[in-house]
């Protein structure tokens, strides 16, 4: 079985730890990553951080994030990106472009849903069109 290495204080759970090295702990959990998952190997002292650890999950002051594993002799390709999720749709802002990569990626499966096809195939980065005005708006405009 392979060991959980990343967590991330569950901040509604509260819980006075018995043990000095536990409180310690998660003295420095909270201070340093009071909202953000955490590796234990950024816990500068190894043997708090093992009791701090099992004490913690104990009294579910921290979740634990699933430890991924790809199957064996399997390929596994990972992208990472940020979008900014806006009223006119999703805009890309981060993460490289794969240019002529994307073109030797086979996908072995497939879309069926139509309905999914259609979203998949909207831009996520939408153009506004302009009004065109109407000879009586530019009237309007020019007599102002």
């Amino acid at each position: 079985e392979i060991r959980h290495t990343v967590y991330k204080r569950a901040p509604d759970a509260m819980y006075s730890l018995k043990t000095q090295k536990a409180r310690q702990f998660i003295s420095e959990v909270g201070k340093r990553f009071p909202a953000l998952p955490f590796s234990l190997r950024h816990i500068e002292d190894e043997q708090v951080a093992r009791v701090g650890v099992s004490e913690a999950k104990r009294h579910e002051l921290l979740e634990e994030y699933p430890v991924l594993k790809e199957k064996d002799g399997e390929v596994v390709a990972q992208f990472k990106f940020t979008v900014l999720l806006l009223p006119g749709g999703t805009k890309k802002i981060t993460g490289l472009a794969l240019g002529d990569l994307e073109k030797q990626l086979a996908p072995s499966c497939s879309v069926k849903d139509e309905e999914l096809k259609k979203l998949l195939a909207t831009s996520a980065n939408p153009k506004k069109s302009k009004k065109k005005k109407s000879k009586d708006d530019k009237k309007d405009d020019e007599e102002k």
